[in-house]
């Protein structure tokens, strides 16, 4: 009689093995290789808005209040966390921006880019947005996490939190005040609406005199700021809410 021994259960052939292998290893190179092309298509889109928004400058700051190659201005960056990597976009490096943009892509969507985003044909999708993380890291940044905010929601009509933070609702706000679009991003022609609002020159970039001549309007204090500060947005935002 033949006994086999304990330990005799068959083992795969060499060959065997090294097909397994192969298996194995296109699956991981696959996986790697889809996870580049969604990286690289997302490079390439945001390479595309800022070709039109800059020029494809990301180190630019032509002191129009906008800044680096997604022309992001001060209040914008500073909301969603632009400035744990610089005071304004154009001393981040690229990476950077996109990390930024990705964030503002997931709350507003594309019209944060109006004209841009269709030239480039930026979409939710190929520009890999993401969401702006737990409710901490969104109230550390100044954006509401990305799940409890819609379009309607963020523009709807309400007191605004009286922080500081030129976010979508108060976008929305100052849109509805000087009879703007009302969709929570402060375009080009909302900004020349705004300055005729204020009596200043309606050239569709915030700075200097237009925020004095919006601070005199609202009775805020003249601080000198060249850009739309924390301070007088929150005098802004009190003003709005009185009305």
């Amino acid at each position: 009689m033949f006994y086999a021994p304990k330990h005799s259960a068959r083992k795969p052939s060499p060959v065997r093995r090294r097909m397994a292998g192969v298996g194995l290893a296109s699956v991981a190179t696959v996986g790697a290789s889809l996870a580049a092309a969604s990286s690289s298509q997302a490079s390439t889109v945001w390479d595309r808005v800022a070709s039109c928004e800059s020029g494809g400058n990301w180190s630019i700051n032509t002191g129009n209040g906008y800044y680096g190659g997604l022309q992001f201005s001060y209040s914008t960056w500073n909301a969603f966390g632009g400035q744990r990597y610089a005071a304004t976009a154009d001393r981040a490096t690229k990476a950077q921006q996109i990390t930024v943009a990705k964030k503002v892509l997931q709350l507003q969507g594309p019209g944060a880019w109006p004209h841009c985003s269709r030239v480039a044909g930026l979409t939710r999708a190929n520009g890999a947005a993401v969401s702006v993380g737990s409710t901490a890291a969104a109230s550390r940044s100044g954006a509401r996490p990305a799940r409890s905010v819609s379009r309607s929601s963020s523009t709807r009509v309400g007191k605004l939190a009286v922080d500081g933070i030129r976010g979508p609702k108060t976008n929305a706000a100052i849109e509805r005040w000087v009879g703007g679009s009302v969709n929570g991003t402060l375009t080009r022609s909302d900004v020349q609406l705004l300055q005729r609002k204020v009596g200043s020159a309606p050239d569709g970039v915030i700075g200097p005199k237009t925020v004095r001549a919006l601070q005199t309007k609202i009775g805020a204090k003249k601080n000198g700021a060249r850009h739309l500060d924390r301070e007088t947005i929150r005098a802004l935002q009190r003003y709005l809410n009185a009305r």
